[in-house]
Parts: structure tokens; sequence; C-alpha cells
């Protein structure tokens, strides 16, 4: 079972990286303020994927983060916010990739508060299933920075499809992160 989620993971994340090279060709030729760039951060994450129902089971994930930005919308009210592409497997199966928004909240000197939300597709498995392919995520992280400059973060976030279809059981995940900067994005 694991070895057949651990397939899938590859499978996709190579995909997805594939896909990520070829559109951000397209990206370069928005506007100067909503560009991209170069990712700023990868992170990964192990954890709970329902921890807090009977039949929880093991979670594993990646995601890559850009650098934050204000959006040119209300700037003096939002944080910059980061954008962010992702993809989770658990143990039974499920798969959900997305993309998203992050902010980042300095607490203190080494902390950061990240509240997050995105919207992503969801694979259902045999014996679980959210609803439909089309979910929303929202949740937090908070990180401890490391000298080196990468983070060490628990994240609690939900997965739901707001309604949009007959049946919204939603779910959670706790996980543990680890994100590192690439380049010069420290």
């Amino acid at each position: 079972m694991v070895r057949g989620v651990m397939k899938h993971v590859i499978r996709w994340t190579i995909l997805g990286g594939l896909g990520l090279m070829v559109g951000a060709g397209p990206l370069t030729a928005l506007p100067p303020g909503l560009r991209l760039g170069p990712p700023r951060e990868v992170a990964v994450s192990a954890g709970a994927f329902d921890p807090f129902v009977e039949n929880q089971t093991v979670e594993i994930g990646g995601e890559v983060r850009f650098a934050p930005r204000h959006l040119g919308i209300f700037p003096r009210v939002l944080p910059e916010l980061a954008p962010t592409f992702g993809m989770v497997a658990t143990g039974k199966g499920t798969l959900y990739a997305y993309s998203g928004l992050r902010a980042e909240l300095p607490v203190g000197r080494r902390w950061t508060l990240s509240p997050s939300v995105g919207v992503g597709l969801f694979r259902k498995s045999d014996d679980f299933t959210l609803g439909g392919p089309l979910e929303f995520r929202s949740g937090f992280e908070l990180a401890w920075r490391l000298p080196s400059g990468s983070r060490l973060g628990l994240t609690l976030y939900h997965l739901s499809n707001s309604g949009i279809y007959n049946r919204n059981p939603g779910s959670e995940s706790l996980v543990f992160t680890y994100s590192a900067p690439l380049g010069r994005g420290r």
C-alpha cells in the first residue's frame, strides 16, 4: 500500500514539476507585478491525515513556495502573500494537488505564523472521499527559523468542498513541516 502511494507521489511530483517548467513560459508574459519569479523555498511534510477521527492515516506532502508580494489590492491592509503549489498523498491512497496563497507573519525573532488558503483537485480512494474533486484548503503553520534559514514547523489545515457537492465530510491534517530556502531566496 505504502509503495503504491509513493509511486503515485513520485509520478505526480515529476509531472507537476514538468508542468511548472512548461507553464513558467506563459507566466513571464504577465505584467511585472503578477510574475511569480523563481521559487523561494521548498517544503516537505509528514504527519496524520484526519487525526481527530478513528480511521486516521499517514500523510506526506511537498510544497513549492514563491516570494511574498503585495497583490495591489488593499496594500496597507493585507500582508504580502506568497503563491504556493503543492501535492499531498495519504496512506488511504488519496491524492490532493493544490495552489494557494500564504502570509508570513513574524512572531518574535525566530517564529513565523503563516495562515494559508488554497484550492485544488482531490483524487479519492476506494474507502475515502470528500464529496467531489474540487476541494478548498485553509490552515496555518507555526514555524521556527533555524540559523541556516530553513524552518521546522507544525501545520494544521482543513480540506472541504464548502458545500458545493451533496456530501461534504471535510478532513483535517496535522503535519510536521521542514522548509528550506532555494538559492538566493533566503
